[in-house]
């Protein structure tokens, strides 16, 4: 009597993907510094930048503000392994990243405030009012 086995082709292709993998390039590295990416927002009358930057301490992050170009700074660090360690596959991007943004003119930037919550930190900057024309009555002489 035959039994039907079933058959799955993309589990073997990827069985084989990984093998050509750890054959021509050894474990999978990433080493080098990153572009952080960030979403530029107006809200509720500021200027709000927000970016995931997950695993640094917010006491690590160095964020400035100079000639209206802010500037986020900071590192990935990489935890360190033990000789006997059997690397894989490493996906994670480590090192030192960096970002600067110009900023509009029309901000108040003595009014700062930034917020470090679930490995999101957020810049909020409030907007400074422009002053609403005034109409001016001109006196007619006659």
């Amino acid at each position: 009597m035959k039994t039907l086995v079933s058959w799955n082709p993309t589990h073997d292709l990827r069985a084989m993907d990984e093998m050509l993998d750890r054959l021509f390039n050894g474990p999978r590295t990433t080493n080098t510094s990153a572009v952080l990416p960030i979403d530029v927002l107006e809200q509720d009358g500021k200027f709000i930048l927000k970016s995931a930057i997950p695993g640094v301490n917010p006491e690590e992050l160095d964020i400035q503000i100079e000639n209206n170009v802010l500037s986020i700074k900071g590192e990935h660090k990489q935890e360190s392994t033990s000789e006997e360690a059997k690397v894989y596959r490493r996906e994670v991007a480590y090192g030192a990243f960096s970002r600067s943004i110009r900023l509009p003119e029309n901000l108040n930037l003595e009014a700062v405030d930034a917020e470090f919550k679930n490995g999101v930190v957020t810049i909020s900057i409030p907007k400074v009012e422009e002053p609403k024309p005034q109409p001016i009555k001109v006196n007619v002489r006659s």
